[in-house]
């Protein structure tokens, strides 16, 4: 019994402190990060008739660039036709203090899900920011941590999940899959971190519906017509560095 107790210590002592190493690595990401993520609140224009939204961004300059999922603020953005009469009215970053910064879209790229956003005027502050050279990239089954906000209405507060990548999908371009209901739940918009506090990307969406000939699918989490991935780091720096518009 003494022997057997001794092995079953040595089993499960070591996961508790695995544990709690994970969640001191959680709570310095929140520490450092959390008021790069901001509320975003979208009135958009459809159908003749407007509808207000609360999304989520991640700032990505101390000048307040943000990067915010496209289907966020523009619903008919994964259909192949579109919605032409779709009109983003307004939109304004919510900080974490609440104060309410009026921006606007300065770029949008429909087959990432990827928008950015920036504040009309220039702000006497600097923001903090998710510096996107600073990233890792995860292998299958590695731990990540995405960041979040929960809504106004439970008080802006911030939200941290860990989440194990489920899927790297190779083309037509690198991203990778966190468990989907984690990153449902999470939100769009947010950033995922390795445990070591390096930005792996930003949790978009990908439109996954097959094609007109083959419209049927295993019916796994992809039958959804929309997944949960990560945007790599590296791949919003590469569209950043083609667009004269984000060098303003």
């Amino acid at each position: 019994m003494l022997v057997g107790g001794f092995l079953l210590a040595n089993l499960t002592v070591p996961g508790l402190v695995r544990a709690d190493d994970v969640a001191g690595f959680m709570k310095t990401i929140m520490q450092e990060r959390q008021d790069a993520v901001v509320l975003t609140k979208t009135v958009v224009e459809m159908f003749d008739s407007e509808r207000k939204m609360e999304g989520l961004a991640t700032i990505i300059s101390d000048e307040g660039l943000a990067v915010i999922s496209l289907s966020g603020i523009d619903p008919g953005s994964f259909y192949r036709a579109g919605f032409d009469d779709v009109n983003v009215k307004d939109i304004k970053m919510v900080l974490a203090d609440n104060t309410e910064i009026p921006s606007r879209i300065i770029l949008r790229d429909p087959e990432l899900d990827l928008a950015f956003i920036k504040p009309v005027e220039p702000l006497d502050q600097k923001l903090t920011f998710v510096p996107l050279s600073e990233h890792a990239t995860p292998e299958m089954f590695d731990q990540v941590v995405i960041l979040s906000r929960l809504g106004s209405a439970v008080g802006n507060v911030p939200s941290l999940a860990i989440a194990r990548i489920q899927a790297i999908i190779e083309k037509p371009r690198i991203m990778f899959m966190p468990d989907p209901f984690t990153g449902l739940v999470s939100g769009m918009g947010t950033p995922v971190f390795s445990l070591d506090g390096h930005v792996i990307g930003i949790l978009l969406l990908k439109f996954t519906r097959g094609s007109d000939d083959y419209a049927g699918d295993l019916g796994g989490i992809s039958s959804l017509g929309l997944l949960p991935v990560i945007l790599p780091a590296q791949e919003i720096i590469d569209v950043m560095e083609k667009a004269p518009e984000l060098k303003e």
